[in-house]
């Protein structure tokens, strides 16, 4: 994971801001900002915040307590430019079939666009209910493969797909949810069970589906 010195000047850079204008417009001074991205500062709560904020990010991605970023509305550098497809229901439960159809298209912020390959699926369910909500839009980039513990949609034997924390285990693969449900357990394919499972993408963003 990336460090709160590192995600900040990562951000900074991808909104093709310099450090004094980033100052501006968070209402502190230039060495503030510089500080920040040496580490040889922490912003307090209220900071991270505006940050946040201005960002279009939540706190955890700006801390680099995860990869996965979730939208916040009203970004004050941000704006939704680029429309990406959005394919059918994801299972956020049991897998269940993919649906190929393009359901719709969804606008995502100009410096996500930057990564390639991204692509939309919706989710269902409440497996994953700690990170995505049920209903919410999934928004992926295309990989055929995922570090430990990233969360990505993985397709099972070709046609049913699901959104897990993927780990690779002895001699096959673990799907894990991120539930508040405790009836949610691991999924694990052993090589032998002959299932294909096949990697589809690595979660990158969430938003709720137009009309919410």
């Amino acid at each position: 994971m990336a460090t709160f010195g590192e995600r900040l000047r990562e951000l900074r850079k991808v909104a093709k801001l310099t450090q004094r204008e980033l100052a501006l417009a968070t209402h502190v001074g230039e060495s503030t900002i510089s500080m920040y991205e040496m580490e040889k500062r922490e912003p307090d709560f209220e900071m991270l915040e505006v940050l946040a904020d201005t960002f279009n990010v939540d706190i955890d991605y700006l801390l680099g307590r995860t990869d996965t970023i979730t939208v916040i509305p009203n970004s004050r550098v941000s704006s939704m430019v680029t429309k990406i497809p959005v394919y059918g229901k994801i299972s956020a439960g049991q897998p269940f079939e993919a649906i190929e159809d393009i359901l719709d298209h969804i606008e995502v912020p100009s410096w996500l666009a930057t990564r390639p390959n991204l692509f939309g699926l919706m989710v269902v369910g409440d497996s994953m209910n700690k990170i995505i909500p049920n209903g919410y839009i999934a928004v992926l980039q295309k990989t055929a493969s995922l570090d430990d513990g990233t969360i990505g949609a993985v397709l099972v034997n070709g046609s049913d797909a699901t959104l897990k924390k993927v780990y690779r285990i002895k001699d096959g693969i673990l799907l894990e949810p991120q539930s508040y449900n405790p009836e949610h357990q691991p999924l694990v394919f052993k090589d032998d069970d002959n299932v294909q499972v096949r990697i589809l993408g690595k979660l990158v963003w969430s938003c709720a589906p137009r009309g919410w």
